[in-house]
């Protein structure tokens, strides 16, 4: 493989005098300076490249006769000794201390190259700087304007010692925080959209032989926009201080304004105020009589209230003393209808007897007792009704009692039909009972709860009622009750097959006084009586379940462990 040497691979002259070789080392004495090349290893890459170092003036050859170039030699130590205007001696062995010197060599502004002259201060193309100074005619005192943000920069080394590999290190002080990785160009990256400010860029140089070079140093200043520069902010500042001081006075304008139409206010409603007192104290008479006008109707009110509620309650006695009597008047029937077939049984036991004819008589008297024993299964069923009625009727209000629901439930039930039954001879209707037999006994006022079971079948019987004379014969009715018990509550359901309860008075039904019967035919009081008696007084709850011309169905929840 072929390589050659010139000015540009290292060489110091391309005029060579004499050429040696000794330790794998050549040396080349040439007119200007001695340059020494160390080939590559063996069995290395073959683009390894050759080391190549020169020794010339910077180094005391200051005075080269090129006519004296063949008076060299190497000495047994390695030392190369070179004949001119004396005797010079080279001694690789000692290393060489000298670092050449970095230099910046240009500067890019918004990616153009930039050309700096002159000593005074100087503007062109928006630069500004004091002078130029370096080798490449550098500005000392560089100013940007803030649209001057974008820069980069050209440096390099005075090296002609060595030709091999020269190293790069650089940073922006003011931008940077770490040198940038070392690198051979001679081109630092781009600086792009710098904020206003000063700073300086320096960069700094090694060969593979030598430490570090001392930095080469730029400074240049990015002065901001007119917008932010001290004289804008004082501007600032001065016009919001006009600002406020326009607002304050504008404010205190209002402000002034504002207190006279307040204190213009203020004596027009102090006169309407002294008017007002007159005409108060003109009136005081006239409501202390208004007063005792209103305290009378008060009492009034609270005494029509009482008997309303005194009325409903008698109302609900009627219904029961009605079912009662009804429930009263079929034993009685066949009581009576068994004594008078027996009254002509005995009439006709006696023809028989003054006939001679025994064996009739005894036929006869076995029908008789027959008839007896009904009318005593009639007169016990009978009595046992009174004796009910008079359990309930007994005066011991608000004593709990254990009580069988089903009972209760199933006695009022019929007690409320048989009540509008007697009223409306054409009425039917399908009791359904849905009773659960292992509900337990629970602790409640009986008169209480009956009187809640009463108010909701006559309601249901009621509502049934209505709706079959509305639609008709093909309408059946029917009133549902369900007793169960649920999480330690007893629970009871009433419902019936009517017309439901509107959305729009759902939550009303509850409130004294309100009731959607024709007037005379409710008080409005059944179903408030009904909630305070449940909830209040047993500490139940009562809800509804409806469905507008479909079914209505209230819900008693009792607690087991009533108190």
């Amino acid at each position: 493989m072929l390589t050659s040497f010139s000015v540009p691979q290292g060489l110091i002259d391309e005029r060579i005098a004499t050429l040696l070789q000794r330790d794998g080392l050549i040396y080349a004495s040439t007119a200007g300076g001695i340059t020494v090349i160390t080939p590559p290893a063996e069995g290395t890459p073959s683009d390894k490249k050759w080391g190549v170092r020169s020794f010339g003036s910077e180094y005391g050859l200051d005075k080269l006769n090129p006519g004296y170039l063949e008076t060299d030699a190497i000495s047994k130590d390695g030392d190369f000794l070179w004949g001119d205007y004396g005797l010079t001696v080279l001694d690789l062995s000692k290393k060489d201390k000298f670092i050449p010197p970095t230099y910046i060599a240009g500067i890019n502004i918004m990616d153009q190259p930039k050309i700096f002259t002159g000593r005074s201060h100087t503007v062109s193309n928006g630069l500004a700087w004091d002078e130029v100074s370096g080798p490449s005619n550098m500005p000392v005192n560089l100013q940007l304007s803030h649209n001057q943000n974008y820069v980069q920069f050209n440096y390099g080394s005075i090296n002609l010692a060595t030709h091999d590999t020269t190293w790069y290190k650089y940073k922006l002080v003011g931008n940077d925080k770490y040198w940038s990785d070392k690198t051979t160009s001679t081109a630092s990256r781009n600086y792009f959209s710098l904020a206003p400010g000063k700073y300086t860029f320096e960069v700094v140089s090694k060969s593979s032989d030598n430490g570090w070079s001392k930095p080469a140093t730029l400074s240049f200043t990015i002065h901001p926009p007119w917008w932010l520069t001290w004289w804008a902010y004082i501007l600032y500042v001065c016009l919001f201080a006009g600002i406020i001081w326009c607002f304050v006075y504008l404010r205190s304008l209002q402000l002034v304004k504002e207190k006279r139409v307040l204190e213009h206010k203020v004596h027009l409603r102090t006169e309407e105020v002294t008017q007002q007192k007159e005409e108060i104290e003109s009136q005081r008479d006239s409501l202390e009589v208004q007063k005792n006008s209103l305290e009378k109707t008060l009492k009034e009110l609270k005494t029509t209230q009482t008997q309303l509620i005194q009325s409903e309650k008698m109302a609900s006695l009627g219904e029961l003393t009605a079912g009662i009597a009804h429930e009263i008047q079929n034993p009685l029937n066949f009581v009576n209808n068994f004594s008078e077939v027996n009254a002509e049984l005995i009439d006709e036991m006696k023809q028989e007897m003054d006939k001679g004819n025994l064996g009739e008589a005894k036929a006869i008297a076995d029908d008789i007792k027959e008839n007896e024993q009904k009318i005593n299964m009639h007169g016990k069923r009978a009595d046992g009704i009174v004796k009910g009625m008079l359990e309930h009727s007994r005066s011991r209000s608000g004593q709990k009692e254990p009580t069988d629901i089903n009972v209760m439930a199933d006695e009022f039930m019929r007690l409320s039909y048989h009540g509008l039954r007697a009223k409306d001879k054409s009425f039917n209707a399908e009791l359904i009972t849905h009773f659960d037999t292992d509900l337990p006994k629970i602790n409640v006022v009986q008169q209480d709860i009956g009187r809640v079971l009463l108010n909701l079948f006559n309601n249901a019987f009621y509502v049934v009622n209505q709706k079959k004379k509305t639609v008709g014969e093909a309408f059946k009715p029917e009133v549902t009750v369900t007793t169960y018990a649920e999480n330690g509550n007893v629970i009871m359901k009433v419902k019936d097959n009517g017309v439901g309860i509107p959305d729009s008075i759902k939550d009303k039904i509850m409130q004294p006084f309100f009731t959607t019967k024709p007037t005379g035919e409710g008080t409005g009081l059944g179903l408030s009586l009904t909630y305070d008696m449940v909830v209040k007084g047993h500490g139940g709850n009562i809800s509804v379940d409806t469905k507008e011309g479909e079914y209505t169905t209230f819900i008693i929840t009792l607690p087991m462990n009533i108190q």
